[in-house]
């Protein structure tokens, strides 16, 4: 998903109308936000995690599952009732890439909200937005409508994931970073699997299941909004520069953009294409929610065995294991049980492709500008994100539902040769040199903050130098 800010700054919002902030006014009030946010730090450091922060944390990730359930619920909802509804795979696509439109859009312009309203007036606006838009589908199910939808979903849905990952930074001290990015990392993994799940409530011709969207987007403002933790300061990206991160790691840049691409071309066309294979509810939400399920297995395994090899061909390895395993998907009958069994290895080797490039990356710079190319990471991964779903329904409409594997397999193929390449041409990083492994999300720039090098403050983030 895409970089909220990736070149955002306070500071450079326009001075032209009587509603325009000024920069002082902005520094001022994130300066005291800080302020607080640093006390709170302090007791939090001085006493110990106390039984009021492990409120504060387990409250906010009761409101990311919530929406968690509720956002993944809905993508696999609209791509089953557009197959329903007899829209074709390229519409479905395009109805699929307009979110990641919506999510780049909604990341740039939410810090500007949060600051003018504040962050719980703005995740009641968000959250409240949301959830009448999950009700808006089955209403008028058109494609324009249902584009201009996903593009005003995704818009919210980015803010108040930054609103969220917001607020887990600032109740998070430095020696609690890495158990809190993990327990949100299997959050988010978690939480997505099962709203695949809730696809088998009720039928998808009918009202009920958008409703349990709209229910989940609201029940979120409970937790979120009933917690006692001071707003925290608005967290913003800073810059590395795309440019700047391709010169030091090509390989990573690209594979972001390519996972992005192909990673979002399975959750988007997935449904479609489990639809057209003549599959049950229960069994495409089985299929979806697997390959979640692997990712979460190998993500960690993997990461360790990059630790200990040359990083790159961890990510060859997942690559062209990756390229067969959705050769296979295309090429297999459309048996169930082997359908599960491919999902779930696709997944484990897929999907933490994100992580390993990043790490590739961090492997190259100074530990002051993780953070910094982390944003951008995000920026390239949401760039592919918006391709991969039209591309894929374009493949699809060409090839049959299977073409969706195609597009995969001859991605993570390109890639996999790019990557061999690209070893060629560099010697390999020394052991005492390479940072050490995080799995890292693809949600905004804010959770950037949770990684072990991650800005203790808000004036930090800001001084992040551009190179």
């Amino acid at each position: 998903m895409l970089d909220s800010t990736s070149g955002f700054d306070p500071s450079d919002i326009q001075h032209g109308s009587s509603t325009s902030l000024s920069t002082s006014a902005f520094d001022h009030t994130s300066n005291q936000n800080h302020i607080a946010m640093q006390k709170e730090r302090k007791d939090l450091e001085t006493n110990g995690e106390s039984n009021v922060g492990k409120a504060h944390l387990w409250s906010l990730l009761a409101g990311v599952i919530l929406l968690v359930l509720g956002n993944g619920l809905q993508t696999t909802l609209v791509g089953v009732r557009a197959g329903l509804e007899g829209m074709n795979g390229q519409t479905v696509g395009l109805i699929m890439s307009a979110y990641f439109i919506g999510y780049a859009g909604g990341s740039v312009l939410s810090p500007r909200l949060i600051h003018v309203v504040g962050h719980i007036r703005a995740f009641a606006a968000l959250a409240a937005v949301t959830s009448a838009i999950a009700l808006c589908f089955p209403i008028l199910p058109l494609p324009f409508v249902w584009i201009g939808l996903r593009v005003i979903h995704g818009a919210c849905y980015a803010g108040l994931v930054v609103i969220v990952e917001s607020w887990l930074n600032a109740s998070t001290t430095r020696n609690q970073r890495g158990r809190v990015l993990a327990t949100y990392m299997v959050v988010l993994y978690a939480g997505w699997s099962l709203s695949q799940l809730l696809l088998n409530v009720a039928s998808p011709r009918g009202f009920i299941l958008f409703s349990l969207v709209s229910a989940c987007l609201s029940l979120a403002l409970v937790p979120i909004t009933a917690t006692g933790i001071r707003a925290p300061g608005i967290v913003t990206s800073s810059r590395l520069g795309l440019r700047a991160l391709y010169a030091i790691s090509p390989l990573a840049v690209v594979g972001a953009f390519m996972t992005g691409a192909t990673v979002s071309a399975f959750f988007g066309m997935g449904p479609t294409f489990a639809q057209s294979s003549g599959l049950t509810d229960i069994e495409i939400s089985a299929f979806l929610a697997i390959m979640l399920v692997g990712a979460l297995i190998f993500q960690w395994p993997l990461g360790w065995l990059s630790d200990r090899i040359d990083r790159r061909f961890a990510i060859i390895g997942c690559a062209f294991a990756s390229f067969l395993i959705a050769i296979a998907l295309w090429l297999t009958d459309q048996n169930i049980e082997t359908l599960l069994i491919l999902s779930l290895l696709l997944g484990g080797t897929m999907m933490p492709i994100y992580s390993l490039c990043v790490a590739h990356a961090n492997d190259g710079i100074d530990a002051e500008h993780v953070v910094a190319a982390a944003s951008e990471m995000i920026l390239v991964y949401g760039i592919g994100s918006a391709f991969g779903p039209s591309l894929a329904g374009l493949a699809m409409n060409q090839l049959g539902p299977s073409g969706l594997f195609a597009f995969v397999g001859a991605g993570m193929a390109a890639y996999g040769f790019y990557a061999a390449f690209r070893v060629r041409q560099r010697a390999p990083i020394p052991g005492e040199e390479k940072q050490i492994y995080v799995a890292v999300p693809q949600t905004s720039h804010a959770a950037l903050h949770l990684h072990r090098h991650g800005p203790d403050t808000i004036r930090d983030a800001r001084d992040h130098v551009s190179s």
